[in-house]
């Protein structure tokens, strides 16, 4: 329903594969045709929308298996040389377009012609279908840590591990009907308690809680256009851990605190970094270990960034002060609990949504900054090894910029989506990272790591 030409709620992955050693030249070719005979679909790849829906409210969704499969898997090329600009050039176009509502939402797109004898794949599907840890296993049960196996299914023929375990509907209602007599006592009060906690902790000047709308008005929280904008950065693993290992703090702090520095930085270049410190949403994984299932299962918590603090090592222990007090509040809730408090929490950016007041009035929180953690092995689809993998999340009215983050094989790879028009020269923001990432190293431990970064500036 939030869907529009303007803000296409799709969200993707950009995947760097090297060829295999003695690739045929016609590999890609043949692995696209390959690709496109592969006509099974597991969950949610066989869903299409029925809209309106028979009770003329929510859109239903459907299961289709006849798919053109033509359209879904797409072969394009790069212009030489091939480099990451032109690549972020094709992937900022790729993710301005919005989806065929008429047909199952995701769409799978080889890229050829990328220098270094690479190629890459940019895999988009509907944020309704999907959130970033299941996208991960999703793409994580299409390939092999095996570079000898060339028969993994693909992407969408590979089913989940839980699949088809769903109790009946009948047996499922049941359940919902017996357990709504114990909704109030069990979730429901327990997660009103602790809103009431949260809104009276905000009084205290000391209580280092953040709430929503506790954030100035900036650039980023302006209303959007179509076009996207799509930078990435990509670094050593070791090197975030070093820190969080030195700052005593967790990884996600790191990287919040790198946002910080290089936000920062972005907005005081362009005379509209404000006074009072900018805040981020943070998506937080509710999914179990095992649970290969798709759907969103996120809460969210709200943090400051301390941006008005020019000393890295200030802005750390603000930042670390403010993510643990957030934690803290959901300490003891259940699942149920907590899917309400988060419901509770983020009512005003639904109600925003609902009366297009988003990008027109005081934002909940200024960014979203989400890190999901990925595979720790190296990966293979049918011999090419998978090189990195860069998030291309979504964006919309008042939140023009999304930083979404991967770990992967030893890697931690930035994606800065934003709208094109409304927050122009993204790829600087990338490279600003890596500047706060050297700040911090020369602050935090007694030798620079000196490595660079590898960037892609579109």
């Amino acid at each position: 329903m939030m869907d529009s030409s303007q803000r296409p709620m799709h969200v993707a992955t950009l995947l760097i594969y090297s060829l295999p050693d003695k690739a045929a030249e016609n590999y890609l070719s043949q692995l696209v045709q390959d690709l496109r005979e592969e006509a099974e679909f597991s969950d949610p790849f066989n869903k299409r929308l029925i809209k309106p829906s028979p009770l003329g409210l929510l859109p239903l969704w459907k299961i289709d298996s006849d798919l053109d499969m033509e359209y879904h898997v797409r072969h394009l090329a790069l212009p030489r040389p091939g480099g990451e600009r032109e690549l972020g050039m094709l992937v900022s176009r790729l993710h301005s377009n919005p989806m065929d509502k008429e047909r199952p939402l995701w769409e799978y797109h080889v890229i050829e012609g990328l220098e270094n004898n690479r190629f890459a794949v940019y895999f988009k599907m509907h944020h309704a279908l999907v959130d970033g840890i299941a996208g991960i296993r999703m793409l994580q049960r299409s390939m092999s840590t095996n570079p000898e196996e060339i028969n993994t299914p693909a992407l969408w023929a590979a089913p989940a591990a839980t699949e088809n375990q769903n109790p009946p509907a009948a047996k499922h209602i049941g359940s919902v009907v017996r357990s709504g007599s114990n909704l109030v006592s069990n979730a429901l009060l327990p997660a009103v308690q602790r809103l009431g906690q949260l809104i009276g902790a905000s009084m205290d000047e000391d209580d280092p809680i953040t709430l929503p709308f506790q954030t100035p008005v900036s650039k980023l929280n302006a209303r959007i256009h179509s076009q996207r904008r799509f930078a990435t950065q990509l670094y050593d693993f070791e090197r975030i851990r070093k820190l969080s290992k030195a700052g005593d703090c967790t990884i996600n702090d790191i990287i919040l605190a790198l946002c910080s520095g290089a936000l920062r930085r972005f907005l005081r270049d362009l005379s509209a970094l404000p006074g009072e410190p900018l805040t981020a949403g943070i998506p937080m994984s509710l999914r179990a270990a095992d649970d290969q299932g798709a759907g969103s299962a996120v809460t969210f918590l709200i943090a400051n960034l301390a941006t008005n603090i020019a000393d890295p090592l200030r802005r750390l222990n603000t930042i670390k002060a403010s993510t643990r007090r957030a934690k803290s509040v959901l300490d003891g809730l259940s699942k149920q609990s907590i899917d309400i408090f988060t419901a509770l929490l983020m009512s005003p950016f639904s109600l925003q949504a609902a009366t297009g007041l988003e990008g027109r009035t005081r934002p909940v929180f200024n960014v979203t900054v989400s890190n999901v953690p990925g595979p720790r092995e190296p990966l293979y689809f049918r011999g090419s090894k998978l090189e990195a993998m860069y998030p291309v999340s979504a964006v919309t009215h008042g939140q023009a910029l999304n930083i979404t983050c991967y770990s992967y094989a030893g890697t931690l790879s930035f994606g800065f989506a934003a709208c094109r028009d409304t927050l122009p020269r993204v790829q600087r923001l990338a490279v600003f990272t890596g500047e706060a990432l050297e700040e911090l190293e020369r602050a935090l431990l007694p030798e620079p790591a000196g490595k660079k970064s590898r960037s892609a500036q579109p």
